[in-house]
């Protein structure tokens, strides 16, 4: 029975420890290599297989080449942009990987008396593949609602809608405040929807619309993907058999490349002399040679301050035990005697959103893009833009430049030629 593979929100070029770069390198590398050993007519990828629609080229370099290697085997690879590696104005690596032979986009959109059509792209096996790319700030919400759902829904044969999007009725609790669209949107009728963004793997059915898949992230992106994963959920994509008649049974292939642990020690009520010796006794039993190693400390302290507690020492002694990385938590905590503590932070991204989130709420226009969940989304985008290192020889004015213009692709301005 022929198959086919759907992975999502891969996000090649995420973290900026090395160890961690490389850990999620070598996942997309072992999924491929399952694709390559199940003999899958092709993968689907539902968004963000990049970081950014520019990422650096040395992690393009290692992707791209395994996934020359399932090519010249015949696997087939269908993408759509998600809101990370797309860009309004720009270019993205995606469109590149296509020219070269690569890819296939599979959004092929145009409008008509305002409705936007969309094309099927055939595959060789039979099946029939289209869908909606995302887009930032949830731009990609119009799109569905002008959808011309009528002629995908008369189409016959295997079919494929491919989106990066959550959807509201299957939204995790986790994700609530997530932007999203109601199932309604979607076209009925498919055999198979090939659901990105969401973070969290699910596989739900709903009136008219089966198989609704969210795979999640191959590894993960941030560190907040990175504590489920402490818990013990897995990570990997979705692996579908189909016949020419449909869909016969989709199984989740889990992918590890790392045990993760949480050392997790709540300071509620404790006096800092008493934390800086409990977490000294914790590191000291831990044992995480090859783990990725999340500690997280939370609470207000009874007496004390959190510059007391030598967390500098407490890294380097787990350091020590040969971890593959070291990620600090302490955003958490607190003390009576003083203001929190935000150094170092667990999560650079989630106090940022914080801090727009705050900032936000003062923000006089009327302009909807700079108000809400999608002003946060747009501060947020706009930061990470300006926060891209240079690359590797690129002299400084070039480096400036790509910065400038990438700053005004977010922000949905046209550069000044």
């Amino acid at each position: 029975m022929p198959k086919f593979a759907h992975m999502s929100d891969v996000h090649i070029g995420a973290f900026r420890q090395p160890e961690l770069k490389e850990l999620l390198l070598t996942s997309f590398d072992r999924a491929v290599d399952r694709c390559i050993q199940e003999e899958v007519e092709f993968v689907i990828i539902s968004g963000d297989i990049f970081d950014s629609n520019i990422p650096v080229l040395t992690s393009v370099k290692r992707a791209t080449g395994k996934i020359r290697e399932a090519r010249e085997r015949g696997i087939r690879f269908y993408v759509i942009y998600g809101s990370h590696d797309s860009s309004p104005n720009f270019a993205s690596i995606v469109d590149v990987l296509e020219s070269a032979g690569l890819f296939t986009k599979v959004e092929k959109s145009s409008k008509l008396d305002g409705e936007v059509q969309l094309e099927f792209v055939r595959d060789r096996s039979g099946v029939s593949l289209c869908g909606i790319s995302g887009k930032k700030l949830s731009m990609d919400r119009s799109d569905y609602e002008a959808l011309a759902k009528g002629p995908l829904e008369k189409e016959s044969g295997v079919k494929i809608f491919v989106f990066h999007t959550a959807v509201e009725e299957l939204k995790p609790t986790s994700l609530q405040m997530m932007s999203g669209v109601p199932s309604g949107y979607l076209p009925e009728g498919f055999d198979y929807y090939a659901g990105g963004h969401v973070h969290e793997r699910s596989l739900n059915s709903l009136w008219g619309r089966k198989r609704v898949a969210f795979p999640g992230p191959l590894f993960a992106a941030d560190f907040r993907d990175l504590e489920p994963m402490a818990m013990g959920v897995e990570r990997g994509f979705y692996l579908v058999d189909f016949e020419q008649t449909g869909v016969k049974q989709v199984n989740f292939v889990p992918i590890s490349v790392a045990n993760v642990v949480e050392l997790a020690y709540s300071a509620e009520g404790k006096s800092s002399k008493q934390v800086q010796t409990d977490l000294s006794t914790l590191v000291g039993n831990a044992s995480v040679e090859g783990d990725v190693v999340l500690l997280k400390v939370s609470g207000q302290l009874s007496s004390g301050k959190t510059s007391d507690i030598d967390f500098a020492d407490l890294r380097r002694r787990l350091t020590a035990k040969g971890p593959a990385c070291v990620l600090p938590n302490y955003s958490q905590l607190t003390s009576k005697e003083q203001v929190p503590n935000f150094a170092p932070l667990r999560s650079t991204q989630a106090t940022e959103r914080e801090a727009f989130a705050r900032g936000i709420k003062s923000v006089s226009s009327t302009d909807p893009k700079l108000r809400g969940e999608k002003g946060v989304e747009l501060s947020v985008d706009l930061l990470r833009t300006l926060k891209e290192e240079k690359r590797e020889n690129e002299t400084r004015a070039e480096y400036i430049d790509r910065t400038e213009s990438s700053g005004l692709s977010v922000l949905g301005l046209e550069v000044d030629s």
